[in-house]
């Protein structure tokens, strides 16, 4: 399956990935996100778990509706799990057995530390603006804070416009690594979310 990524071998038995310089780079400092006290709230009828192999199938089937670059099925699934500490800090949200949301916990070398990285976030298409797509970020966030992680990571693409909305909540901002992505950056957040930036500069009363 291509991601987009270095098509040099993954360190750490595929758990440290490369960063992918074609997308958009965000990050989050954990102390930071500890301050705001974020907290999961689910409905009822929704269950957060981790990874179990039990769950392949239906996980595979929410990452097809992902829209990612390559192909998920059996065998690219398998891959990328595989790694122990992968497994241990992903997670998913299920409704009836059934993948509503599920991110994959990674890591990457970023300003010569190991960092956490959130992989793949997707949320069925039938059960998105719920705050499931920010749950399951805050589940692996909490993962990498008991490692000790001093910031997150995350990569994703300049159309996903409601995804960097939930990103922006949680505290990630934009990392300009190139002018090309500065320029893109300052695009989608003039576009979008210039409130937001209104907001930065406002002086507090």
């Amino acid at each position: 399956m291509s991601d987009k990524s270095s098509s040099k071998p993954y360190k750490n038995s595929g758990y440290i990935r490369s960063l992918v310089s074609t997308q958009l780079l965000m990050e989050l400092n954990l102390n930071e996100f500890i301050k705001n006290n974020q907290i999961i709230k689910l409905s009822k009828k929704y269950s957060l778990n981790e990874y179990s192999k039990d769950l392949d199938k239906t996980w595979i089937e929410l990452l097809c509706m992902g829209e990612f670059d390559g192909e998920w099925n059996e065998n690219t699934f398998n891959e990328f799990i595989s790694p122990i500490e992968r497994q241990k800090g992903s997670k998913i949200i299920l409704e009836n057995n059934t993948a509503i949301a599920a991110t994959f916990a990674s890591a990457v070398i970023y300003e010569n530390k190991e960092v956490g990285r959130l992989d793949f976030v997707v949320t069925h298409p039938d059960h998105r603006k719920k705050g499931l797509g920010k749950n399951i970020c805050i589940a692996v966030i909490n993962h990498f804070i008991e490692k000790k992680y001093e910031k997150v990571i995350l990569q994703t693409d300049d159309w996903r416009i409601p995804a960097i909305a939930v990103y922006l909540k949680l505290g990630f901002k934009p990392v300009f690594t190139t002018k090309e992505l500065e320029k893109r950056w300052n695009k989608i957040m003039n576009t979008y979310f210039i409130d937001l930036i209104i907001k930065s500069i406002k002086p507090d009363k």
